[in-house]
């Protein structure tokens, strides 16, 4: 899993070149992402009788869910690709956003996702072990625990397998450690954007889980020089995630 800087050198560009964005840049980002969520969560309370879901979809929870989703990968695709591409006049190849080997994509995606979620789930279990209480569940969970059938199933499936990846790795992997790796270098870089990552799902219980999930995600696009395979990575990890608790009723 982990690599040295020998064996990653010669990988293209992405994400060894200094970047011409900023720690300014990145924190106002993510503040703009939150600011656009809480008014967007506000908005879905107010409005939630007028938006156009389907009628098997009116649980305020998934709603709301579901409209702060696509908020948050919209705002996070787009204000990274103003800020690095409109602002800084940089390519979408500086963002990882570059074509890689279909061997890359499936292989290293599918089974790196598979790989994540057996890596963080055993640690999940672990610390239950060591640590027998039941931390509340994430709102991602809530919603899952509430889902009924296969048609409510979707929403999840669409914002926690697509959506949220997308956005999350455009942001972590191709905006933030590439900015940590061209001034820290690749360990360094790949320790400290894991735990950005995983401090930012406010979840104490699951954070070492989720760092070791971020560890992961950078190893691969450093061993890709693509971010298409972190994100079918990342979309796999939740899918597989999404559907254990559909089925067994249960949060991991």
């Amino acid at each position: 899993m982990f690599v040295t800087e020998r064996e990653i050198e010669p990988i293209g560009s992405y994400p060894h070149r200094k970047t011409p964005w900023g720690i300014r840049e990145i924190v106002v980002v993510l503040l703009l992402v939150y600011f656009l969520e809480i008014f967007s969560g506000i908005c879905s309370r107010f409005f939630v009788q007028y938006l156009l879901f389907p009628p098997w979809l009116r649980d305020p929870e998934a709603v709301l869910f579901f409209s702060t989703g696509i908020v948050q990968t919209v705002a996070f695709i787009g204000l990274v690709l103003w800020f690095a591409l409109g602002k800084h006049k940089a390519r979408l190849a500086s963002l990882g956003l570059r074509s890689c080997s279909w061997k890359a994509l499936l292989v290293t995606g599918l089974l790196g996702g598979c790989g994540l979620f057996l890596l963080v789930t055993l640690v999940a279990a672990l610390f239950s072990q060591m640590f027998p209480f039941s931390p509340e569940p994430q709102p991602f969970a809530r919603v899952l625990l509430r889902v009924q059938d296969w048609r409510e199933l979707v929403i999840p499936l669409i914002i926690g397998g697509i959506l949220a990846p997308a956005g999350e790795e455009i942001y972590f992997r191709g905006f933030v450690y590439p900015f940590l790796r061209s001034h820290l270098g690749f360990h360094s870089a790949v320790v400290i954007s894991a735990v950005f990552f995983a401090a930012l799902h406010f979840d104490l219980f699951r954070f070492l889980p989720l760092t070791l999930g971020g560890i992961g995600l950078a190893v691969i696009v450093e061993k890709t020089g693509s971010l298409f395979p972190a994100i079918l990575a990342h979309g796999t990890w939740n899918t597989i995630m999404t559907l254990l608790v559909f089925f067994s009723g249960e949060t991991l």
